[in-house]
């Protein structure tokens, strides 16, 4: 038997510690332990005592003269702590416990808690969790509770979405290696996003600011411009005749290449915001294969005369007239700013039947319209009197012309703009004032002339008779 404090010292062993496994994903990894002494002249043995705490040794190995152990039971993750003794084998002495060696067969990831966390519903949000593992193995990301509308990629442990519920949300956050698990657990609170009542704005800046667009292309671009309290998410197109889409841009927005058909193209440009609030603004676009008719219509008045005023004694009037375009007129209509309004019969030949009239001037505007729009008009200043009008003293003389069929008729101190002409106490014509006219009778003999006033009964006091022989 060996004994003293040589037989002691001769017993002292150093441990170390070499942890395998790594590649291994059982419940059950392997650790081994290795050892170094002093060689001497006696035959040793060696005990491995194991624990899962420090100085507390639960199983003993006794591996004979082996310097290298292997503990094959071990948890993965569990934390063990070794110790070696040698022993004489000729006399079982024991020596003293090496130095103590602790470590893992694979120990567990680390996962950084995120700390709580509060969002609204409808925001976009995103966390990254962080984790590690200290054999740098892949890792894998899992969670629970994690509020509605929000999603973990399970490879690198993001996380993004937007809540669609308020509430207050547990959340469990993992992180694993394939064998062991971490996991922390915070608070995500969604909270109620805010009532968004207000209607964006949006505006056509061009081809046009007005209502109303006329071309000749078949197709349109618009840009324009929109606006909202809280943000514009898009702005979106339609034509009544066909098509629709998104435009480019929001705050500042352009549409490029609508077609059009020919005629009014109605098209409505919408802008929305994130709660669903809409705005419109919309252009009616004209297209003709034709260049834009610009050329304005004329109007004609005829009768009851073609000057600008008129007497009468009756409480209506009747006109005639004509009317002209480079186009085509569409219609001709009159109004009496003394009130009252129409529609003639006709368009290039007109007629207006039985148009009231107040006593006095009563201003008549007959307008002539066209396809594009223009127009054109001729008035008359109707005189309305319920009494004739007294006799004007005019000098009217009547003398042959250059054959026996003409007359030349002459007059003065007439102070209307018009005159009406009467032969024989039947009204020949009305002609402006300018004092003098012609007449080509039928046939030879004697006839009476009288120069009166417009839309007037023929009650003149002058009168100039010739013989035709």
């Amino acid at each position: 038997m060996i004994s003293g404090t040589r037989s002691k010292c001769v017993l002292m062993v150093a441990v170390w510690l070499m942890v395998l496994g790594a590649t291994s994903r059982a419940a059950a990894q392997p650790i081994t332990v290795g050892w170094e002494w002093a060689p001497t002249d006696y035959e040793v043995g060696y005990t491995v005592h194991v624990g899962v705490q420090s100085g507390s040794y639960t199983d003993h190995f006794d591996v004979g003269p082996a310097t290298v152990f292997t503990f094959t039971s071990a948890n993965a993750g569990q934390h063990y702590c070794f110790a070696v003794s040698a022993y004489l084998v000729s006399s079982r002495l024991e020596g003293p416990n090496s130095n103590e060696v602790c470590g893992y067969s694979d120990a567990p990831p680390t996962l950084v808690n995120p700390g709580d966390r509060t969002s609204a519903v409808g925001q976009a949000v995103t966390l990254q969790l962080q984790g590690s593992d200290p054999n740098s193995q892949p890792l894998t990301y899992s969670a629970t509770g994690l509020p509605p509308g929000l999603t973990l990629m399970a490879s690198t442990g993001f996380i993004s979405g937007a809540g669609s519920t308020a509430g207050t949300y547990p959340v469990t956050a993992r992180v694993s290696d394939g064998t062991l698990t971490e996991s922390q657990t915070f608070t995500w609170t969604m909270t109620a996003a805010p009532v968004d009542n207000t209607r964006p704005t949006v505006a056509i800046t061009t081809p046009t600011t007005a209502a109303t667009y006329s071309t000749t292309s078949s197709t349109i671009n618009l840009t324009g411009s929109a606006g909202d309290n809280v943000g514009v998410t898009q702005v979106r197109w339609t034509n009544d005749r066909g098509g629709s889409g998104v435009a480019s841009g929001t705050n500042s927005w352009s549409i490029t290449g609508i077609t059009l058909k020919n005629g009014v193209n109605n098209i409505v440009v919408t802008g929305v915001d994130a709660a669903g609030n809409q705005a419109t603004a919309s252009l009616a676009v004209t297209r003709s294969t034709t260049a834009a008719d610009t050329t304005n219509p004329t109007a004609t008045i005829s009768t009851p005369t073609t000057g600008t005023t008129f007497l009468t004694t009756a409480s209506t009037i009747n006109l005639t007239g004509t009317a002209a375009d480079n186009v085509g007129v569409t219609q001709v209509t009159w109004a009496n700013d003394r009130g009252g309004s129409g529609n003639a019969s006709g368009t290039t030949s007109w007629a207006i039947s039985s148009i009231p009239l107040v006593t006095g001037s009563n201003i008549i505007t007959v307008t002539a319209r066209d396809a594009a729009g223009n127009t054109g008009i001729d008035t008359l200043t109707v005189t309305y009197s319920e009494t004739t009008p007294p006799p004007t003293t005019v000098t009217l003389t009547a003398a042959p012309g250059s054959s026996w069929k003409m007359v030349l008729l002459t007059w003065s101190n007439a102070s209307w703009s018009s005159v009406d002409v009467y032969r024989n106490n039947v009204k020949i014509k009305n002609v402006r004032n300018n004092g003098s006219t012609s007449d080509t009778v039928p046939s030879r003999g004697r006839y009476d002339y009288k120069i009166c006033a417009p839309g007037s009964t023929p009650v003149c006091s002058n009168v100039s008779s010739i013989d035709i022989q």
